[in-house]
This record gives structure tokens, sequence and C-alpha cells, in this order.
């Protein structure tokens, strides 16, 4: 009889990065440390950038292969729905119910996004934005504080994005390795930001 923990890989360790960082992320959030909510965000991207070619390093059965698929689209739900939409409601600073409203519109929308991606695995384009480029603009949007119901754009525009019919290509080498380095700016600015907070 096989137990989930079988089902456990060292193939999946990124994934599972990408899993602990958005769960961080809201634990930072609630806690109102915001830079650095957004800054785990951004390291969640990263890994997920990555997660499939470490994957790909290691001898897998059918069984691993698809797991490692499953899991995937499991982690970015955490990782760029539900991590997101707390941050950034956690930024706002907004009435509840406007963030309650903007954080299930987003939620919705990266599931469905999820959902289709995984039907829509074989074609050749994105047909509306990655959750983990929606996530990232969450993150960005940090660097600009804004209260209210206004800093809740990010939430809006990223669900109308992710499930518009606009079409995008793959990313070939060069253009993950810029959506890496956009992170990676994300990571830094933020960082700077939390050190001027902390400093008296």
């Amino acid at each position: 009889m096989r137990a989930p923990v079988h089902d456990l890989h060292v193939s999946n360790l990124v994934s599972y990065v990408s899993l602990g960082s958005g769960m961080t992320a809201m634990t930072l959030a609630l806690g109102g440390f915001i830079p650095h909510a957004g800054i785990a965000i951004a390291v969640s991207a990263i890994a997920d950038t990555f997660d499939g070619r470490f994957a790909r390093r290691f001898r897998r059965t059918p069984r691993q292969a698809r797991l490692g698929h499953e899991l995937d689209s499991l982690v970015d739900a955490i990782a760029f729905g539900a991590a997101p939409a707390v941050v950034v409601g956690a930024a706002a600073d907004a009435r509840p119910i406007a963030v309650s409203i903007a954080a299930t519109l987003y939620a919705t929308a990266v599931v469905t996004r999820l959902a289709h991606y995984n039907l829509q695995e074989e074609e050749r384009a994105f047909i509306g934005i990655p959750t983990p480029a929606a996530a990232l603009m969450g993150a960005t949007s940090l660097l600009v504080p804004v209260s209210g119901w206004p800093a809740l754009w990010p939430l809006i525009a990223g669900a109308g994005l992710m499930i518009s019919p606009i079409s995008l290509a793959r990313p070939g080498r060069r253009g993950l390795a810029a959506f890496a380095a956009w992170a990676v700016v994300v990571v830094v600015a933020l960082g700077a930001a939390a050190l001027r907070r902390s400093t008296p």
C-alpha cells in the first residue's frame, strides 16, 4: 500500500522551496513585514523559473513525473494565488470587503488560469499571462506604497490579464533569464526598502 510520503522525491525540491517562500510571504505580511513578504514572493517566482529544469536532472518514473506536474500547479495556487492576495491585501490598508472582493477575483483567476494551462500544455503559446508574472506584479507594486482600495490594483489587473485572450510566446532562455532578473531586482529593491525602514 503506497502512502503519500512515498511520493516525496528530491526532483520536486525547488517546487517545495517555492511553496515555503509563499507560506513565508503570507506569514510575514500578517506580521506587518510587507517588504519582506514581497521578497518572499519574488523568491517563489525565481524558484518556479527553474523548478522544471531542476526536476529533469533526475531520473523519474512516469508516476514521479506526473506527480511533479500536479505538485507544480498546487504550489503555484498557493505561492502565486493565495500569497499575493494576502500580501497585497495586507499592504493596502483598505476596507475588508474591498480586500475580500479583490482577493477572491484574483484567486479565482489564478485557479482558472492554472486549470486552463494544464489542459493546454502542448500549445506553443501562453493564453493569458502566467501566474508567476501576475504575482511578481503584486510584489513590484509594493515598491510604491498606496493606501486604500487603489492599492488593490495589482490583484484586479493581474486577474484580468491571467484570464485574458492575450497570446504570449513561450519564453526561451533569454525570456526566462529576463523574468528571473526582474524578480532579482524586486528582491534587491524591496530589501533596500526594508533596510531603510529598520534604520532609525
